[in-house]
């Protein structure tokens, strides 16, 4: 590491602003929406929606429904949560009805916790400056030396230098951290939100034909009989 990146690097002045932020969130969110928030920034390192793998099981499944029926038909479900439970509430009950219900219910929950995570990224951008703010005040205490003897010069510096970079690292915390984790995740729920959407359209269609097919086969032999 350069001498001057080593300048800029405090581990005191990083654990204040870090420590007092987590602390601070956490006792304006709780625990359980801290962690959640948490889990959506980890699921961001993650693949996210599978959406080909999402679209490969439900063609899977309608090719069984199509080939022996709702109440015969046992496919591998979808690993995305919301339409695994269409598909398995479509074998349950053998009708598309229920299916509006459950993507409501689940896009509200997905929405709910979209927002709730923005918010405690957001929450955490506002409160890394002021914490910020703490470690300076914090490094402005320790100018006078604790004892005689002690180099002034460099207890001084010391505290000049912890004060200056406690403001930094809040201002680096909250602007390229906590702000754009709070967009990402945002993001990321927004453009997941829309392909599951179209899936879930797209397996409501394709379900939609096969029933009308169906129908249709019926009237004609109840006409032929």
């Amino acid at each position: 590491m350069s001498p001057t990146m080593s300048s800029l690097f405090d581990p005191a002045a990083l654990a204040i602003v870090v420590a007092g932020t987590v602390l601070a969130t956490v006792a304006r969110c709780g625990w359980r929406d801290f962690g959640a928030a948490l889990r959506c920034a980890g699921a961001l390192l993650g693949g996210g929606f599978a959406a080909e793998a999402n679209r490969k099981a439900l063609a899977l499944a309608i090719g069984a429904i199509q080939r022996d029926g709702p109440r015969r038909a046992d496919p591998a479900l979808p690993p995305d949560r919301t339409l695994g439970l269409m598909v398995e509430s479509y074998l349950r009950h053998g009708t598309l009805d229920p299916l509006g219900t459950i993507r409501r219910a689940e896009r509200a929950l997905d929405e709910a916790r979209r927002i709730g995570a923005a918010q405690v990224f957001g929450c955490a951008g506002e409160l890394a400056p002021v914490f910020g703010l703490i470690g300076t005040l914090y490094g402005l205490t320790q100018l006078a030396p604790s004892a005689e003897g002690v180099n002034a010069t460099a207890v001084i510096m010391t505290a000049v230098s912890t004060a200056v970079l406690t403001s930094l690292y809040g201002a680096l915390i909250a602007h390229l951290v906590c702000f754009p984790l709070a967009s990402a995740v945002e993001r990321r729920g927004l453009a997941e939100a829309q392909e599951r959407d179209a899936l879930a359209e797209w397996f409501i269609a394709q379900i939609g034909g096969t029933e009308a097919a169906a129908q249709a086969r019926r009237a004609h032999l109840r006409g032929v009989a």
